[in-house]
């Protein structure tokens, strides 16, 4: 009888780490013995249940992220400005709020276009301005919105025309250009000012 009583309660514990495994399979309930006064052990009816199984859709909070970037950088799970790339040209922008701001700082060095957007006289920032880099034919490389006051990019070495147009109440329509030089010797920094 003890002997019984020790079967049953490893296939219990064992269909237990199972199931704290998140174990897939299915597999039976384990026989269950029922006590009959001083009689014999008699075995319960067994049923079919399915072990704990992962949600149908992965987490993406908890997918493994890329930190290569920058030591500096948050994960990307945590990061709200993210570094986009169209036609070869890396970018990204933002500058909305203290962290967004702390963001890109850890980013600047691997960028070598900074753009900032204000309001002239009182500093404060834009966003949503469409900026346009043009090769020297006036042909557009890269053409995006950008989603807050800051926009950095990296570009090949090369002289090039940056014409950008604010979407948003203040600037409205008001297109600026201006010519930068790219020559792998640092930083180039455009800031642009609209008036209200």
């Amino acid at each position: 009888m003890q002997q019984a009583v020790l079967m049953a309660m490893g296939l219990t514990l064992t269909a237990g780490i199972q199931a704290l495994a998140g174990a897939q399979t299915q597999y039976e309930v384990p026989t269950r013995l029922i006590p009959a006064g001083d009689a014999v052990m008699q075995m319960a009816e067994t049923s079919k249940e399915w072990a704990i199984r992962p949600a149908e859709e992965v987490n993406p909070l908890m997918q493994s992220t890329d930190t290569t970037i920058s030591p500096n950088v948050p994960p990307l799970d945590t990061r709200s400005s993210e570094i986009k790339n169209d036609g070869g040209i890396r970018y990204v922008s933002g500058g909305v709020g203290e962290s967004e701001r702390r963001e890109l700082d850890a980013l600047a060095s691997e960028f070598n276009l900074h753009l900032m957007f204000a309001t002239q006289g009182s500093g404060e920032y834009l966003s949503a301005v469409q900026v346009k880099i043009l090769d020297t034919h006036d042909t557009p490389l890269l053409t995006v919105l950008s989603k807050g006051p800051w926009f950095y990019a990296q570009l090949p070495r090369g002289r090039y025309t940056v014409e950008v147009i604010p979407t948003g109440h203040r600037g409205e329509g008001q297109t600026q250009r201006k010519a930068v030089n790219i020559d792998g010797s640092g930083r180039s920094r455009l800031d642009f000012y609209w008036t209200k």
